[in-house]
C-alpha cells in the first residue's frame, strides 16, 4: 500500500512539474512573459526623474515588440479550443436533461399525459 501511495504521488508530482514547464516554455514563446535579470539600484544614486521616463518608454517598446511577436505567431490554444467546445456540449446536454426532467414533473404533477 506505501508503495502505491508513492508511486501516484510521484507520478502526480511530475505531471504537475511537466505542466508548469510547458507553461513556462509557452509563455516565453509567445512573448507573453520574458526572464529578466534582478537590478539592484542604491537609492542614493538613483535619479527619479530620469529612471521613470527611461523604464516608461522601455515598457512601450516592449509592449510593441510582443504584439508584434504575437501577430506573427498567431494565437491558437488548443487546449483552450477543446475546453470551450466541450463546455459548450457539456452545458447544451444538462440543458436538454433538465428540460426533459421539468417537462416529466409539470406533466406528473398536473396530471396532463401526453398520448403518442
Amino acid at each position: 500500500m506505501k508503495r502505491f501511495v508513492v508511486m501516484v504521488s510521484s507520478i502526480a508530482l511530475l505531471l504537475l512539474l511537466g505542466t508548469l514547464l510547458g507553461v513556462q516554455h509557452m509563455n516565453e514563446k509567445l512573448g507573453i512573459s520574458q526572464p529578466s535579470q534582478l537590478l539592484i539600484e542604491d537609492s542614493k544614486t538613483k535619479d527619479p526623474d530620469k529612471s521613470s521616463v527611461s523604464s516608461i518608454s522601455k515598457k512601450g517598446e516592449d509592449l510593441k515588440q510582443k504584439r508584434q511577436k504575437v501577430e506573427e505567431i498567431g494565437k491558437f490554444n488548443f487546449f483552450s479550443d477543446l475546453g470551450t467546445q466541450l463546455s459548450e456540449g457539456l452545458h447544451a446536454l444538462s440543458r436538454a436533461a433538465l428540460s426533459q426532467i421539468m417537462s416529466f414533473v409539470h406533466q406528473v404533477l398536473n396530471g396532463e399525459r401526453t398520448e403518442e
